[in-house]
């Protein structure tokens, strides 16, 4: 039920972002909700209902923020409440999202429909069996590799690790699994649904898709600089067009953030490298920037120095930055600043950890602190 409704949330909130926060148009894309009865409330960080399709213009003007699905979606990022509303006297299932600057609330009224809605199918039950094999030996498997570094600690501190780790990959997989069955479960108990409600939820499932086997990518990758680093192949290569493929693959995202980047380079730039694992570490650098910097925010790429065996790298961003206790942590593998936030935009969690190492299988290091003016400064190094 909360992922149905968080991800009802996620839509609203980007329709209006898409729309610069104008609620007029809201009615429409609620229209194509597949449950008539459903309830969607947009309310501003100050507490003020701005949006509710259930209630009158007055009746909107009440201070929300002491609801507890928002008291929860407040320190959590989400939450969920079961209550009868005062306004239609219906008892509902009510879910939380904090964005920037509003909550987003959606509610189904808990009744039978409901309960046979989350009632399980037998079908799925297998599919879930089979799914959760899947998974456990997949956890299995790469909780192993990742942690074969570890064999020769304690046997009570690996033990640990191999937990935490296999419980990081767990919780990053279950989101987009959880949300795939669910569409897949509606269009499956619903065949008679319109065709642009069906679209709507196989739109939803392929995103969700492609998220997973992103996640899967990274891990992959991960775990390959972590086990193979050997079988990695270098060669001689030039930076300066690799820099300008990542903006140029990059440049719709940048465009919708109006962000510009500024490259500074007096001369080409040639290392011996992997081509791929070059890019990748300019493009989870440029995407992390995308998704947390803000909007117009100005970005500088370039060299800050060389000695005879390595090459000195900056890249800045005059955005947010990050509160100075996340810094040593930034470069773990799924932390995330804001728990709540940061899987809405998209990413796996693992961007900068892939830099990390990317940056130290090429015999260099990377470092990250906050700028006086505002914004993140990275430093690293690769070597010639």
């Amino acid at each position: 039920m909360d992922t149905i409704l968080n991800d009802t949330n996620d839509m609203v909130y980007h329709y209006m972002s898409l729309h610069h926060d104008s609620l007029v148009r809201l009615d429409s894309l609620i229209a194509l909700f597949p449950y008539k009865d459903q309830r969607i409330t947009v309310i501003r960080s100050n507490g003020q209902v701005i949006y509710d399709n259930a209630v009158s213009h007055v009746e909107k003007m009440e201070n929300h923020l002491m609801r507890p699905e928002i008291i929860m979606a407040t320190k959590k990022g989400s939450g969920s409440d079961i209550r009868i509303s005062k306004t239609t006297g219906r008892r509902y299932y009510y879910h939380a999202t904090h964005f920037n600057g509003y909550y987003v609330r959606s509610a189904l009224p808990y009744d039978v429909t409901v309960m046979s809605l989350l009632s399980p199918d037998n079908l799925y039950f297998y599919f879930w069996v089979m799914l959760i094999f899947l998974v456990t030996a997949f956890l299995f498997y790469f909780s192993n590799r990742f942690n074969a570094q570890m064999i020769q600690t304690q046997a009570e501190r690996d033990a640990a690790i191999r937990r935490k780790l296999t419980h990081q990959i767990a919780h990053e997989l279950k989101t987009p699994l959880s949300s795939v069955i669910g569409y897949m479960e509606t269009l499956y108990d619903n065949p008679d649904l319109p065709s642009e409600k069906q679209q709507f939820f196989i739109q939803r499932s392929y995103s969700q898709a492609q998220r997973l086997n992103q996640l899967l990518q990274d891990i992959l990758l991960l775990n390959e600089l972590n086990e193979a680093p050997q079988t990695i192949e270098k060669e001689l290569i030039c930076i300066n067009p690799l820099i300008d493929q990542v903006l140029q693959d990059v440049s719709l995202k940048l465009e919708q953030k109006k962000m510009k980047v500024h490259v500074s380079f007096d001369a080409e730039v040639w290392i011996r490298a992997n081509s791929m694992l070059i890019y990748s570490i300019f493009r989870n650098l440029l995407d992390n920037a995308i998704a947390y910097a803000g909007e117009n925010v100005q970005v500088t790429i370039g060299l800050s120095g060389e000695n005879a065996t390595h090459y000195f790298f900056l890249f800045a961003d005059n955005g947010i930055g990050v509160a100075s206790e996340h810094l040593n942590y930034l470069f773990d593998r799924f932390y995330r600043v804001d728990k709540g936030r940061s899987r809405k935009t998209g990413g796996t969690g693992l961007g900068l950890s892939i830099v990390k190492n990317a940056v130290e299988l090429h015999s260099g290091s990377i470092s990250v602190k906050n700028r006086p003016e505002g914004g993140l400064e990275f430093h690293f190094s690769l070597h010639k």
